[in-house]
């Protein structure tokens, strides 16, 4: 996949950085890894110590990254013997990334933005949705079907507006299992190894039940 034809959303990107795998991502995709702002804006550093900031007004990201200081102050306090602290430490990593180069926001055209308004909108069923996509989602699927990228997400409402959209699901995608399978494809993991991050991942969080290799016998 050339470098600059790709856009990844916050479900991808957020699972790739627990498991400390950003560089494969990078790796698959191309670098630098490539979001919209409502994925990760890098403003909202600054904007998280403001005393009136809203969590729900910052990007994507830097509300998964608050999600997992908090969980792990918690987990600090009550002297809790969980993963908190390690997921937090992988998930912050997002800005170093950012500040090495390696994950870039995108802005968006006017187009772009105007079709990923209308997809958060009320007035979705056109796409076979009841509720509108969230704004980073939205934002990855104008872009992609705008600049005709890849887009790199695991979201089944996103995948239903772009077979609309589209016609049928002939368009470029990635998907977390699919980048999995490519990756021990291409001999940069072992299939073990694609299935262990697989599993980590939903031990995680991740909703994916299959997984990328049958287990042997």
């Amino acid at each position: 996949m050339s470098e600059g034809t790709h856009v990844v959303d916050t479900v991808v990107l957020m699972y790739f950085l627990l498991v400390g795998q950003e560089g494969l991502l990078g790796d698959l995709l191309g670098r630098p890894l490539q979001v919209p702002v409502a994925v990760y804006d890098p403003a909202d550093r600054a904007r998280t110590h403001e005393p009136a900031s809203r969590p729900e007004l910052l990007s994507e990201m830097r509300q998964v990254v608050g999600h997992y200081e908090a969980a792990a102050t918690l987990a600090e306090e009550s002297e809790s013997p969980d993963h908190a602290l390690e997921s937090f430490t992988s998930i912050k990593r997002v800005d170093e990334l950012y500040d090495e180069g390696g994950l870039v926001p995108i802005e968006m055209t006017r187009p772009e933005q105007l079709l990923a308004a209308r997809l958060q909108g009320g007035d979705v069923a056109e796409y076979g949705l009841k509720m509108g996509l969230g704004p980073g989602e939205a934002a990855c699927v104008a872009i992609a079907v705008e600049r005709g990228w890849t887009i790199a997400t695991d979201d089944s409402d996103a995948f239903k507006v772009l077979d609309k959209l589209h016609g049928g699901p002939n368009y470029p995608y990635e998907r977390i299992r699919k980048l999995l399978i490519r990756a021990a494809d291409e001999g940069r993991i072992s299939r073990e190894e694609a299935n262990r991050l697989h599993n980590e991942m939903r031990t995680l969080g991740f909703w994916d039940s299959g997984q990328p290799f049958p287990e042997a016998s």
